[in-house]
């Protein structure tokens, strides 16, 4: 049996992951097209997407707590060792106070609950996260921390 060039094809494959996963989802689409329609299928397919809606919900609610716990676990801390400094700037350089204001925008209605309840020096982190300071000019500690508890409450936060 002869080989060389002129006897074989070069088989050409395709090195573009998503252009082969897209025709493979093609490819699939066409064979779920031509199939029958059955009742079943679609009962089926309602008990699984209620399945995965199931499970989507019990992953954000874990990912709430986790979030929840590693707060008050940041915040512990934080107090635990600024608790006697004076200097605002060493406070909230600290790494615990640092972590709370990466936790970004999901963080901020945990913050403005902890402002409620026990007023400290979350002011810094929430103008870090939002770029914003609804306090007036000139206001005191209390009117600044009235004003961004009515911010969170006009944006959904508390």
């Amino acid at each position: 049996m002869p080989y060389g060039p002129d006897i074989c094809e070069k088989r050409r494959y395709s090195r573009d992951r998503d252009e082969t996963r897209r025709a493979g989802d093609y490819a699939y689409a066409r064979i779920r097209a031509k199939l029958p329609k059955r009742s079943r299928h679609v009962e089926r397919g309602y008990e699984i997407e209620c399945r995965f809606a199931e499970e989507i919900s019990i992953r954000r609610l874990d990912e709430r707590q986790v979030l929840d716990q590693l707060f008050h676990d940041l915040v512990e801390r934080w107090r635990n060792e600024t608790g006697h400094l004076s200097s605002v700037t060493r406070m909230v350089l600290h790494p615990s106070y640092l972590r709370i204001i990466g936790l970004g925008r999901g963080g901020l209605p945990l913050i403005l609950r902890e402002l409620r309840e026990r007023p400290d020096h979350w002011l810094v982190a929430l103008n870090a996260i939002t770029g914003e300071d609804p306090a007036p000019e000139g206001a005191n500690f209390r009117e600044a921390v009235a004003a961004w508890i009515k911010w969170g409450e006009i944006r959904g936060y508390c």
